[in-house]
This record gives structure tokens, C-alpha cells and sequence, in this order.
């Protein structure tokens, strides 16, 4: 008789392990945030405890270093809060321009690069050699730093060409009760930039969330054209749901027009519009992908329904003026999740229902966000409708969440710590259902006072073509950290 031997729940439970310390205990407005796809070639993980104690945590050799003083304005407390970009934001900007004529193999720049780039992947958005996407082979380093790519383009680069690096920026938004700040620190030239906070209230604190919708992290869709226009490309074949890819980014990944960038202003079951003329027009030769947009932030909390949003391109903020506005404010305790992994949404290019008629199938599409202030209400916001979705019921909805509970997500699952007591949950999407996770023990040990910011990090240890990821979780009002192997 075959010995059926049940090893799988020992063998799945969650074992925490101490890392190196943080060399800045949490502060209130505190947060940690994580290359967590490792699209820099090198998993970073940055602490913020303050203006002046920002730090980075080097996976693979488990150690700390200062980074320098962000100068920012404001006052940094409880709603101060950022995000990590796989984009390099030299001078604030994503996009750079080539200083001068280089070569098939060579980039010559305005910026101080002061660390080595070899293995960065690079891509030409536009200008001479746009569509080029590889990979940095060396630098130079200082002033009008030369960058060299490991495999020559077709004609040489000149001083029309405009690229973007994956080197990573943090970005920093910084409370106040008479002034806020918000600035980029640049990974290759180990330098901030202040961006501008026209637009923003004055006074901000209680909680604050900072989310991106990254490019590159996946294709949401793609195809070849059938024809374009000056703002428009038709693919014939598709029966896509009106608008369903409003304010996403559309990239030329082949053919005419091959790497520019737009912004998806409206689309219909076959033709996508543009919210800016193309500099080339694509054409039944142009291969396309849909992504996430990489020129946006989202900004919200201060105990208010109010949402912003920045575009990197443009220095700028605008207010949102959602179709259907959310019916309370983000509180203390709140999250915000980009949702652009769900493995069983994959490929969707229609709307299918999503457990309601207000949610679908989509990924890229929503911002899931756990109001906080001791309530277990989730909200969610649609990016492509501009809208929000309030009250989304979902299993197991008993668990409240309040001052200091904090959050992170990946491939469909959102990861909520509870306070201070070590508890951790995951929402996982494609169920619509918040399961128990783990309980790390330290943690919930060493107890401590439970302070705003999000403690929580996704870390990836790459060996060949395999990821396993490791969850991070910061101590509140301690500087202790501890990571468990996820499955």
C-alpha cells in the first residue's frame, strides 16, 4: 500500500529570520520601499525615516549605507510618504537627451554619473536611434559621463537622440503643516532633485500613499497595426471594450515609428487614440505593447477624499476629478496597491466581470486601497475610468485596519501588516479575499509604539532564470528587520 506522507504544511510554514538593522529606528511618516522586480540590475531596498536619515539596504550582501541629505521641504512626520521607480531620474527627469554626436556604441551626456551602469537595460524613446533597447555595457564616471551600450546600434547616436536608463530613483513626499516637499533621488548620479508641489495643499499629515503605475513591469497587451494616423493606431482584429485602455501608455515596440511613447487618451474596439501627435506616424509595419503609464504618481490621504496626480515629463500636479468620488476619507492606517500581476487576468483585452459589475478582469487598471481609520472597508480606483469604486465587499472582511498598518504587493497579492502586532494578511486579488498570512514573531514580541508609514518590502533573490522573493518587515518605532521566504 502506497504511504501517503502529508509534509506540506511543515515544509510551507513561514520561518522569520533577523537581517542587519536599520541604522535609523522608524519614525513616524517613515516607510521602506524595494526594487521588487529587480529591474535595476541589483535589489535595492531604501529606508526614510527622515529628511536626513535615508538609507540603503544591499540584498545579496545583507548591509546598510547613508544616502545623502534630501534637502526636502516640509516637516517630515506621519503622512510623508514614497515610492521606488526602475527608472533612472537623472535631473528629475526620466527621459534624457544626448549632449552632443556619440557613436554606433557610444551616448555622451550633460549629467555627473558617479556609479558604474554596466548591465542597466537602455532604451532610445525618440530622436536618432529611437527603438534601440539594450543594455549599458560601461560608463564613465564624473562630469559629461560617456555611456556606452554593449551591443552598436545601426547609425550612430547624436544630439537628437533621447533615451531612458534602468538605474531607479526614489521618490519622496514629505508632510507639513505649512509646506510640503517632494523630490527624486537619482540612483546613477547619487543626487536629489526637488520637483515642484504647485498644486498641493499646503499642510498635509495623518497618512499619505505615494503609487506609480511603472512601465516595463509587463505588457498588458500586444499586436501589430493595421494603420495609423497623426494621433491615432488602428489594429483591426481587436474587439477591445471602449476605453478600457484610457491613460495607460501605448510603446512602438517595432517597425514604423519604433519606440516612442504616448499616452492613451480614449480607445475604441479597434483604434487607439493618442493624447499627443505622433512624431511618426505608425503603420501596418508597427509593432505595439500597452503598459502601465510611467509618467504617473498618485498621491493621496491627509484624511481626505482628494486625489492627485503627477506627471514626470511635465514637473506637474493636477487634481482628479473622479466621475464617482470616494465615499470617505483615506485614514490613518490606509494602503495603496497598484494591481498589474494577476496571473489569472493575464491577457484580457475585454471587460469581464470581476466579482461585480463596477470591477474587471484587467490589469494595470486599479489602485485597491484599504481606507484605514479602524474600518475593514477597501476601496478601489479605476485609472481608465476615473472613477471610484467605494465599499467593495470581500471575504473575510472583518479585520480593521488603523495607525500604523501598512502594505505592499505583488503578482495579485497584497500584503497587509496590522499595526504593531506582527500580524500579517494577503488580499488576494483574483479570489477578492483577505486570507491569514503569517505572524512574525519577533515582532510581535519586541511590540513597540505603532507609528504612520509603510513597513513593509518585497526584496527578490535572482539565480539564473529563477526569482524567490523575500517579504521585509520594518519594526515600528525600532530599528529591527525581519524577512520570511514567500511561496
Amino acid at each position: 500500500m502506497a504511504l501517503n506522507i502529508k509534509l506540506r504544511p511543515l515544509l510551507h510554514r513561514k520561518i522569520w529570520e533577523s537581517v542587519v538593522p536599520c541604522i535609523a529606528a522608524s519614525a513616524a511618516g517613515g516607510f521602506v520601499v524595494a526594487d521588487k522586480h529587480d529591474l535595476t540590475n541589483g535589489a535595492r531596498l531604501f529606508s526614510v525615516q527622515g529628511s536626513s536619515a535615508i538609507y540603503l539596504y544591499q540584498g545579496e550582501n545583507d548591509g546598510w549605507a547613508q544616502l545623502p541629505n534630501s534637502g526636502i521641504a516640509g516637516t517630515f512626520a506621519a503622512g510623508s510618504c514614497g515610492e521606488y521607480r526602475a527608472l533612472g531620474a537623472m535631473g528629475g527627469v526620466f527621459t534624457q537627451t544626448a549632449s552632443a554626436g556619440g557613436t554606433t556604441t557610444t551616448i555622451p551626456t550633460n549629467r555627473t554619473i558617479t556609479r558604474c551602469l554596466g548591465g542597466s537595460r537602455i532604451r532610445v524613446v525618440a530622436g536618432t536611434g529611437a527603438g534601440y533597447d539594450g543594455t549599458v555595457l560601461c560608463n564613465t564616471l564624473g562630469a559629461n559621463a560617456i555611456i556606452t551600450v554593449a551591443v552598436a546600434n545601426g547609425v550612430a547616436f547624436d544630439a537628437t537622440t533621447q533615451f531612458q536608463v534602468y538605474s531607479g530613483s526614489l521618490w519622496f513626499f514629505n508632510a507639513g503643516t505649512t509646506a510640503v516637499g517632494f523630490s527624486v533621488y537619482d540612483v546613477a548620479t547619487n543626487a536629489w532633485t526637488s520637483r515642484s508641489v504647485t498644486g498641493l495643499p499646503t499642510a498635509w499629515g495623518t497618512c499619505g500613499q505615494l503609487v506609480s503605475t511603472i512601465g516595463a513591469v509587463a505588457n498588458f497587451a500586444t499586436g501589430t497595426a493595421t494603420a495609423g494616423a497623426s494621433t491615432t493606431l488602428t489594429n483591426s482584429g481587436k474587439a477591445w471594450s471602449t476605453n478600457m485602455w484610457a491613460n495607460y501608455q501605448i510603446r512602438i515596440t517595432g517597425g514604423t515609428g519604433n519606440g516612442q511613447i504616448r499616452t492613451v487618451a480614449s480607445n475604441t474596439g479597434t483604434v487607439i487614440t493618442v493624447s499627443a501627435a505622433w512624431t511618426v506616424t505608425p503603420d501596418a509595419t508597427s509593432t505595439y505593447a500597452i503598459e502601465g503609464n510611467g509618467d504617473y504618481f498618485y498621491l493621496m490621504g491627509n484624511n481626505a477624499v482628494t486625489m492627485y496626480r503627477f506627471s514626470v515629463s511635465g514637473n506637474t500636479w493636477t487634481t482628479l476629478s473622479p466621475v464617482a468620488a470616494r465615499s470617505g476619507a483615506l485614514a490613518a492606517g490606509g494602503s495603496a496597491d497598484w494591481i498589474d500581476g494577476v496571473t489569472e487576468w493575464a491577457g484580457n483585452e475585454t471587460q469581464v466581470a470581476h466579482y461585480t459589475t463596477l470591477l474587471y478582469r484587467q490589469n494595470g487598471r486599479y489602485i485597491y486601497s484599504f481606507r484605514g481609520g479602524a474600518t475593514n472597508t477597501l476601496d478601489v480606483y479605476d485609472i481608465a475610468a476615473n472613477t471610484w469604486i467605494s465599499g467593495v465587499a470581500y471575504g473575510n472582511q472583518n479585520e480593521t485596519f488603523t495607525a500604523g498598518s501598512s502594505s505592499t504587493d505583488i503578482d495579485g497579492h497584497i500584503y497587509i501588516t496590522k499595526e504593531a502586532t506582527g500580524r500579517l494578511y494577503d488580499f488576494v486579488v483574483a479570489r477578492n479575499k483577505l486570507e491569514p498570512y503569517s505572524i512574525n514573531p519577533m515582532q510581535a514580541a519586541l511590540g513597540g509604539t505603532a507609528v504612520e508609514g509603510d513597513k513593509l518590502a518585497i526584496l527578490p533573490y535572482t539565480d539564473g532564470g529563477t526569482d524567490v522573493h523575500f517579504l521585509y518587515m520594518l519594526r515600528h518605532s525600532g530599528a529591527d528587520i525581519n524577512r520570511v521566504l514567500m511561496f
